[in-house]
């Protein structure tokens, strides 16, 4: 049974108990990100994972205004799903970004339209730039199974942009092209407030992904017990989402918008209650965004091979490999302690000798040598390499073709 954090950082203090708990937990931490430095691949820092491309949505008409994030509809349909998709009208626009769905007939784009103000326009929603995994470092391979191809990765935005500057090409893709950084929101939602009434409080849940701070107003339009009293809800000062029943199962969450939901404990509520839900906004640090191009707007998988980056140690669930023996991490630690020469002159280091801390890093360069060898037995790099990158890569003439090179005055 593999050693858990806590239990490395008690077996180094029982060695060095002088340096304290949290000077012995960087040690194992350094320890741990030196084994899974990227000069040896580690089989379990292989992933796999695929970018799920939903169809185009493109019912309806829209109303936009310049200098404005807010996109009217008519006869549309949007859902919370599209947060995150592109929008755009024609290909002589900019590609813009959902940041927010309002409702099914308005939605906030992540900067102001840029075009003029018009109306009754032809639009569409899709996904042109995919996100990668939270544990995301480097990919190895991105193909597309349907052409037996695999999707070039080595093409910046410059080279785009000098091709297709448009981005009017769609359909079957050639590439991935770094973006930028996605920016999702990991808001708070407080519990619900009542400014009005006597009946009972309901509760709220979710992670709010609104871009700025909102309160949230519910107000009880029918009373009665749960499952037919009837409420409705705005954000801010928006208009209010009318005949909402309240679900007749007291756990059930019902998502208001943005990520808030609300739900309604047994009991009976009053006409005319009303409660106050704040959101509180919040984002954090993103993670790289890849363009798919030509722009796939067909519902579509791209599945890909990638490497991870290493996981925090001292996580809650992280269990070590199977490859790596617990006292590689303790002799490196250990290493680090017989190094230390304790807090201040005064106060010398009871464990610090510079030839114990050279015969922990021998040993713990002897069990690393060992560890890299039982992880090649599980997993043949070099093989896995060569078979992924001898699949044929996407043909790109789209980069200069004849049809480009007929659009475009060169």
């Amino acid at each position: 049974m593999p050693d858990s954090f806590s239990t490395l950082v008690g077996r180094v203090l029982l060695r060095c108990p002088m340096a304290g708990r949290f000077l012995a937990e960087d040690w194992v931490r350094e320890a741990w990100y030196d084994i899974c430095a990227p000069d040896h691949r580690w089989s379990w820092l292989y992933g796999f994972d695929q970018f799920l491309l939903p169809a185009e949505y493109e019912t309806g008409t829209v109303v936009v205004t310049r200098n404005s994030t807010t996109v009217t509809g008519t006869s549309t349909v949007w859902t919370t799903e599209m947060v995150g998709r592109q929008f755009r009208i024609g290909t002589t626009s900019v590609i813009y970004t959902i940041s927010s769905v309002e409702s099914g007939t308005s939605l906030t784009l992540d900067k102001v339209w840029g075009g003029a103000t018009a109306s009754a326009q032809t639009y569409e929603i899709y996904l042109a730039y995919v996100t990668v995994p939270a544990d995301f470092q480097s990919f190895i391979s991105v193909w597309d199974p349907n052409f037996n191809w695999q999707l070039a990765l080595d093409f910046s935005q410059n080279v785009l942009n000098a091709a297709d500057a448009q981005r009017s090409n769609s359909g079957n893709a050639y590439l991935l092209a770094w973006r930028d950084y996605s920016t999702s929101s990991i808001g708070a939602v407080a519990q619900p407030i009542q400014v009005l009434g006597t009946g009972p409080d309901p509760g709220s849940s979710g992670t709010y992904t609104g871009p700025s701070n909102a309160l949230f107003t519910v107000e009880i339009t029918t009373g009665g017990a749960i499952g037919t009293a009837v409420y409705r809800w705005k954000k801010d000062g928006g208009s209010y989402t009318s005949g909402v029943t309240t679900d007749a199962t007291s756990s059930v969450a019902q998502e208001l918008q943005d990520g808030v939901s609300v739900y309604f404990p047994t009991g009976t509520y009053v006409l005319g209650d009303i409660w106050i839900v704040r959101a509180t906004a919040g984002s954090n640090a993103g993670l790289p965004r890849y363009e798919v191009w030509p722009h796939q707007k067909a519902l579509y998988v791209y599945p890909f091979l990638y490497w991870k980056r290493p996981p925090d140690i001292s996580a809650s669930g992280v269990v070590i490999p199977y490859s790596i023996d617990n006292n590689l991490i303790l002799e490196m630690a250990l290493a680090k302690a017989a190094s230390w020469p304790g807090p201040s002159a005064d106060k010398p280091n009871p464990f610090y000798r510079l030839e114990l801390a050279d015969r922990h890093e021998r040993k713990a360069q002897q069990l690393l040598a060992q560890a890299q060898v039982k992880d090649a037995e599980i997993f043949m790099s070099d093989v896995v390499y060569q078979e992924a990158t001898q699949m044929p890569f996407a043909p790109i003439p789209a980069l200069g073709d004849s049809d480009w090179l007929q659009k475009h005055d060169i």
